[in-house]
């Protein structure tokens, strides 16, 4: 019987983004059978803590142009999922998200929070906090790398 050859071990950068790749595709399905787009799951996420934002605050902590934001918003507020209002002497809209927007958000990521549950439980108990704390050393180590860096420099611009 023949065996197929094993493949040459990835370098690690690429081990990494074939990783990150193939949990971009799981997260994709998970949001395929959510109740609230990916769109609609940020706003909400961001709204969770019941806060009315203007469009120029919710950009903001997005870190999403303001014509984006503005699209989301309106397509949230069409769904049910945020209200609007304006206060007196304002002249900016103060959005909030609606009582059955955030119990759509809740159902949505109960569901996620779960599957990550299973998904820890494969790791052994006294390697679940180590593997959190070189993840969020990892992500943190990413985000101040790709801070540094400008698409310009990197080759795209």
């Amino acid at each position: 019987m023949e065996r197929t050859p094993k493949p040459a071990p990835l370098p690690q950068d690429r081990e990494v983004a074939s990783l990150l790749s193939s949990l971009q595709r799981v997260r994709r399905v998970t949001e395929q059978h959510a109740s609230l787009n990916a769109a609609d799951g940020r706003l909400m996420w961001l709204f969770s803590d019941r806060q009315p934002r203007t469009l120029r605050q919710i950009a903001e902590s997005l870190d999403l142009e303001q014509s984006t934001v503005n699209r989301q918003v309106n397509a949230a507020l069409a769904a049910g999922l945020l209200t609007r209002n304006r206060q007196s002497g304002r002249a900016a809209w103060l959005f909030e998200a609606t009582d059955s927007g955030l119990e759509r958000f809740e159902r949505d990521l109960s569901v996620h929070l779960g599957l990550l549950d299973q998904a820890l439980g494969n790791l052994p108990g006294e390697e679940r906090e180590r593997f959190l704390e070189l993840l969020s050393a990892f992500v943190d180590g990413y985000g101040d790398a790709v801070r540094r860096q400008t698409w310009s420099r990197l080759g795209n611009g």
